[in-house]
């Protein structure tokens, strides 16, 4: 009989350690299903996030490359040696716009090769010499030369305003290719030239233009001897070359200026070694 009872009692704590283990193995699929709740509203914060921070991040390499596509076009106002800006892109060396965007990476057939000093984009840019020409989102900049302006669609549409990211790297086409260059000539002792000094005086300017250097000369008025004024002129370096010939040996001055875009380059003078006047 107490064989019967201590059957019974094994029977009974089996059957109890059975219930917990049961209760237990529910309480664990809970807590199982409660984790991944929590895990799957995590991930899906976590890929928003990734996708604002991606977003964030083509829109910035976007901005910068179109930051530096801008000054390959008009030059860096930040290069500055000695007072004097030294640098102004594709536009002061070539005195004109790129017809297209690659000009600024590989020499155009319309521009001399003396004039071109290229490549203009940087050298991260010039190992693929076309990879400049994309947006972060894989698209094509758009570009068109009278425009003055290099626009991203910024991974939207044409039709997607909100989203365009637009570079305007000048305000008029003229401050960058219609400038003025104008000053006086003066002799050693500040003596300008006299009605008979004329013919006897020439004054050359240098500068390139639509691809090509140029050389552009004037005739000096004689109510306003000594007076010259060249434009339009496009903003960069020029050469200024007056001669003159009355005295033997002839007396000249050879002179390299920088115009600046809108502002140009305006009551210069330029004075001989020698009294001539």
């Amino acid at each position: 009989m107490e064989s019967g009872i201590h059957h019974r009692v094994v029977q009974q704590k089996m059957m109890i350690l059975s219930f917990c283990f049961k209760m237990r193995k529910g309480v664990t699929l809970l807590e199982l299903l409660v984790v991944m709740v929590i895990i799957g509203i995590l991930a899906t914060a976590a890929v928003r996030t990734w996708d604002v921070t991606m977003e964030k991040g083509r829109y910035e390499e976007t901005f910068r490359e179109l930051e530096e596509i801008s000054r390959a076009i008009v030059g860096d106002e930040r290069m500055v040696v000695s007072g004097e800006r030294t640098d102004f892109g594709f536009v002061g060396d070539c005195g004109m716009l790129p017809r297209n965007l690659i000009d600024l990476a590989q020499r155009p057939d319309y521009c001399d090769s003396l004039l071109w000093r290229g490549p203009y984009v940087k050298p991260t840019f010039a190992e693929n010499p076309r990879s400049f020409l994309f947006d972060a989102w894989g698209d094509s900049y758009i570009y068109i030369p009278e425009s003055l302006f290099i626009r991203s669609l910024g991974g939207g549409s044409d039709v997607a305003y909100g989203r365009w990211i637009t570079k305007r790297f000048a305000q008029r086409i003229g401050d960058l290719l219609n400038n003025r260059v104008s000053g006086v000539i003066e002799d050693a002792f500040g003596n300008r030239p006299k009605k008979s000094d004329l013919p006897f005086l020439s004054l050359y300017i240098f500068y390139p233009w639509q691809g090509a250097l140029l050389r552009d000369s004037m005739e000096f008025d004689s109510l306003r001897p000594g007076e010259f004024s060249f434009e339009p002129i496009p903003q960069g370096k020029v050469r200024l070359v007056a001669v003159y010939r009355k005295s033997v040996p002839s007396e000249s001055i050879d002179k390299y200026l920088t115009v600046y875009p809108k502002i140009g380059k305006e009551d210069l003078t330029l004075r001989f070694g020698s009294v001539l006047f």
